[in-house]
């Protein structure tokens, strides 16, 4: 995430479920960006510590012609820096970025998919599903598609991509009841050659890569970032 840029925010919608889906308008729009891939964003230049100053946030879309890049926010603990970022918010706010870059990034090209995660995943999960519709569009194979998200609120969490890919929802809110529920909900069988993607809350993260593994998927299939857990800031 090496390339530095600036953000100017153009709209701010209330998606439900706690998330914020911001609009903004890069300076220089020529990003390389692929699906699962995150920035590095400043939301406190004056914090006293790295940890302080930036936040990792996972890009929900990007539109070059545009010039525009977009993030789901999950709303949380407004007492730390990235809260207090995302409630300062406003139409022409400017911030600082680094990046797109780092994992996991979606590949394309498998027959299946397992897409795991809570509601902090679903910008990645979302922006890699529009990245397997898109693929299938241009000639790629249509895979069959498991995706499972833990959230507080399954009846006002939204999943803004194509409805074409059936998703579990597990009524979860705290870390132990996001791994418990989430490992229940895991298909006992994967097919052979699955490509998996495994994000959110670190502990769950890990045992769902494990349990996976368990299941025949291999350890290189297995695409992980961890975006929070309990008692930890700056991940």
């Amino acid at each position: 995430m090496a390339v530095k840029n600036e953000g100017s925010v153009t709209a701010l919608t209330e998606v439900g479920d706690g998330m914020l889906l911001v609009s903004a308008e890069a300076r220089n729009p020529d990003l390389l960006w692929e699906p699962g891939q995150a920035v590095a964003l400043v939301v406190d230049p004056d914090g006293s510590s790295l940890k302080d100053r930036w936040r990792h946030y996972t890009v929900r879309g990007y539109d070059r012609k545009k010039a525009t890049i977009d993030f789901l926010l999950t709303r949380h603990d407004p007492d730390t820096p990235g809260g207090r970022w995302i409630e300062s918010l406003a139409v022409g706010t400017t911030f600082t970025f680094m990046g797109p870059g780092g994992n996991p990034v979606l590949r394309t090209g498998a027959d299946h998919y397992v897409l795991v995660g809570d509601r902090t995943s679903l910008a990645s999960v979302s922006a890699m599903l529009d990245g397997l519709s898109a693929d299938a569009q241009t000639g790629g194979p249509s895979p069959t598609v498991e995706v499972i998200v833990a959230t507080p609120d399954p009846e006002a969490a939204v999943l803004p991509t194509v409805n074409a890919w059936p998703t579990t929802w597990v009524r979860a809110s705290s870390a132990d009841d996001i791994r418990q529920r989430t490992l229940v909900a895991l298909p006992q069988t994967v097919a052979p050659g699955a490509r998996a993607y495994v994000t959110g809350e670190m502990t769950t993260m890990r045992a769902v890569r494990d349990a996976l593994i368990e299941r025949g998927v291999a350890k290189r299939s297995i695409g992980t970032h961890a975006h929070w857990t309990p008692g930890r800031r700056g991940l």
